[in-house]
């Protein structure tokens, strides 16, 4: 089998794996968002949410490009054989976009709903990050991947987020005692 072929077949399961991972989650967002039309309930997202997850996703476009703009310019010095790795740099910079959207989200009070008043529902972030460094390491493991920068980057990634996580537990914890 050459190496094209793998490449095909690898990016064939990546791209599977990734519709069966979020299938689920668009229908049942899809299905809540018909049933809360039908019931009259407003949106779950006020403007200032909208508008703070819109500006967390222009700050993961920048930090992506400057990151494919950092792998670029390693993969030009040629020292480090892994950066040739589409791969590689593919899981990199999913795992990096899920952690810099995500904390922005959370520290601008955007990751939740405006009606969610659970103490912990910014924990549930940690869960997609651990779920998704699972399924970055079962790809280093398996060999796919031609380094574990993948998976550094995933567990940079949860670390980071659990920072986020416990910083704004901190901070409300802080307000609810004023």
């Amino acid at each position: 089998m050459t190496e094209e072929t793998k490449t095909v077949i690898t990016a064939g399961l990546l791209l599977f794996a990734l519709a069966a991972w979020f299938w689920p989650l668009f229908l049942a967002v899809h299905l809540e968002a018909g049933d809360r039309k039908k019931r009259g309930e407003p949106p779950g997202y006020d403007e200032r949410q909208k508008i703070a997850r819109l500006k967390a996703g222009n700050h993961t476009l920048f930090v992506l490009l400057g990151f494919l703009g950092a792998w670029a310019a390693v993969d030009q010095v040629g020292r480090l054989p892994w950066t040739g790795s589409l791969l590689d740099m593919t899981l990199c910079a999913l795992m990096l976009a899920w952690s810099v959207w995500a904390a922005d989200c959370i520290l601008h009070d955007a990751f939740v709903t405006w009606k969610d008043k659970r103490k912990n529902a910014n924990a549930i972030v940690l869960t997609y990050c651990v779920s998704m460094s699972m399924f970055v390491r079962a790809f280093c493991v398996s060999g796919y991947c031609k380094s574990w920068m993948p998976f550094v980057f995933a567990c940079a990634g949860a670390a980071v987020l659990a920072g986020v996580v416990l910083y704004k537990a901190r901070q409300e914890k802080a307000a609810d005692a004023v």
